[in-house]
């Protein structure tokens, strides 16, 4: 879901990482792909959500950041396309 929403624009990478937050991120990354996330960002000059989640994938997020939050994020995309009459933050 996470990918599919992604490729087709259904919401964008700070879309998600207003859902998977910094401390989210923080508390459920192995400490080996989040020090993959801060290297990546220290080489680019810049840790924005397009180079977090070319490093944390949407099946690494699948694997690694609670589940509700991710669906939150969804939820999030179909309430403000209309899909749903319940507003999610």
């Amino acid at each position: 879901m996470m990918e599919s929403g992604l490729e087709n624009q259904i919401f964008a990478p700070a879309d998600v990482l207003a859902h998977a937050t910094p401390d989210v991120l923080a508390s459920h990354l192995p400490p080996d792909l989040l020090s993959r996330v801060l290297a990546a960002s220290l080489a680019a000059g810049a840790m924005t959500p397009e180079r977090v989640l070319e490093t944390v994938t949407p099946e690494l997020l699948a694997a690694h950041i609670p589940h509700e939050v991710l669906w939150a994020c969804i939820a999030a995309a179909a309430a403000r396309a209309g899909l749903t009459n319940v507003v999610v933050p």
